[in-house]
């Protein structure tokens, strides 16, 4: 029995010391936020690793002896923008943020490594900020005089910048952090430039001037994947639906062509920007890029990510609506029977949304002043009390009882989160569009 404790004791003592902490509090502690998860960021991925609830703002996890090293983020919300991204390196982290603005905010009070990169990031931010800004103020200059003095500062500028990014590459040198600084600098021209245009250009031609798609280090972080998001969606931006598509597209080829032969990389950033797409809603650039991803070989595709964007394809305008059936006086129907019109209103609603109640008598007499259109109203509702007593109201549409509200199977594979939510179908039951709002509804007819 002795010689069991000893050996546990013993056992906990080498698991403890193989461990590693980060640890840190939020400054100020807030209430809104209850607990800390940490993963390590892999190309497209969040690998989990520990988490850990707040006291009073104050949070610690082991890291386990197994981690390895890399760029690691600590989320306390569900949303991007609630993060801390720091580097370990099998050393104890320790760091304070505070929560609403931890970009600007976090200081590292252990970890000489993330020290060091993140003065980096402070005082190199300051002078790319100060740099944008000389230029555009050089396009704003009236005089000759002005745009002399606005270029000087920038030449000097520009030089101070050019040393600070040289003194914190040897500073790195040999740590991991070396990898980011490389590729963190921003290209800006020698002289200043004359024209906006030309600036956008230098941007865009230069922006992976540093950024090596063959660093190990880079591509087993999430560095690469968010420079190429950046890239592909800010960067190049056109009020033109048309003209943006054509820049996406381009935008895209250019990011991958730079992958070379990379498939596992290729993958990663294809699977970002296809979930970027699928969050927009864009359903065409999800299907361009969805055709570039099914033709890598198997062993880089994620049956979990096709099966994801093909389920939020099939409610994609031009796609047939998904079908289903009801009974309707002992006879059994589907969607893809009825015959009755060349365009259908599909309207998800509820009678206990007060919202419907207000918008659903306007959509039948609206819907009364249309010619070959037939509304189909999907109620969902917790039992048939609510649609017995409105169905009566709308004896020309065919009114379709949806229990478990919610959880019923055609508004999950609707995708139903908001009621009303309305669908308009061809005579063939092709999806034509997707009105927001009754407005919406009556400008598509009406036009």
């Amino acid at each position: 029995m002795i010689k069991k404790i000893i050996f546990s004791i013993v056992l906990f003592s080498q698991i403890a010391i193989g461990q590693n902490f980060v640890k840190g509090t939020m400054n100020p502690a807030s209430n809104q936020y209850k607990w800390v998860i940490l993963y390590q960021l892999k190309g497209a991925r969040q690998v989990y690793i520990g988490n850990s609830t707040l006291n009073d703002g104050a949070f610690n996890i082991a890291i386990p002896a197994t981690a390895s090293k890399g760029m690691y983020r600590l989320m306390y919300k569900m949303d991007q923008k609630n993060k801390v991204d720091f580097i370990y390196n099998k050393q104890n982290v320790e760091l304070t943020f505070n929560p609403k603005a931890p970009k600007t905010s976090v200081k590292f009070l252990v970890s000489d490594e993330n020290k060091l990169y993140n003065n980096y990031l402070i005082k190199t931010t300051v002078f790319e900020q100060k740099l944008d800004s000389l230029q555009l103020e050089y396009f704003n200059a009236k005089d000759k005089k002005a745009k002399s003095e606005i270029s000087k500062l920038y030449t000097k500028t520009l030089k101070n910048y050019k040393e600070i990014q040289q003194l914190y590459q040897a500073k790195s040198k040999g740590l991991q952090a070396n990898h980011f600084i490389i590729a963190d600098e921003v290209y800006f021209p020698n002289k200043i430039l004359n024209t906006p245009q030309e600036f956008l250009n230098s941007k865009k031609q230069h922006y992976f001037d540093f950024v090596n798609f063959k660093d190990e280090t880079l591509k087993n972080s999430i560095f690469i994947t968010e420079k190429v998001i950046d890239y592909v969606f800010y960067l190049s931006v056109s009020e033109d639906v048309s003209v943006q598509k054509m820049l996406y597209e381009q935008a895209i080829k250019e990011v991958i062509a730079k992958t070379g032969n990379d498939l596992q990389l290729k993958s990663d950033l294809l699977t970002s920007i296809l979930y970027n797409f699928t969050q927009q809603e864009n359903y065409s650039l999800m299907k361009y890029v969805l055709n570039i991803y099914t033709k890598m070989p198997k062993k880089f595709q994620s049956e979990e990510v096709i099966l994801v964007t093909k389920d939020k394809l099939k409610l994609a305008l031009g796609n047939t609506a998904p079908d289903f059936s009801w009974n309707e006086n002992g006879v059994a129907k589907k969607l893809s029977d009825l015959n009755v019109a060349d365009h259908y209103i599909l309207v998800f609603w509820s009678t206990t949304c007060s919202h419907c109640l207000h918008e659903i008598p306007l959509l039948y007499k609206f819907s009364k002043t249309l010619k070959n259109v037939h509304v189909i109203g999907f109620t969902l509702e917790n039992d048939d009390l609510g649609f017995k007593k409105y169905s009566k109201m709308y004896p020309e549409w065919t009114n379709i009882l949806g229990l478990k509200r919610w959880q019923n199977k055609t508004a999950r594979t609707y995708e139903i989160r908001a009621t009303p939510t309305y669908f308009i179908l061809d005579k063939d039951k092709k999806i034509v569009a997707e009105p927001q709002h009754f407005k919406d509804l009556k400008a598509f007819f009406n036009h």
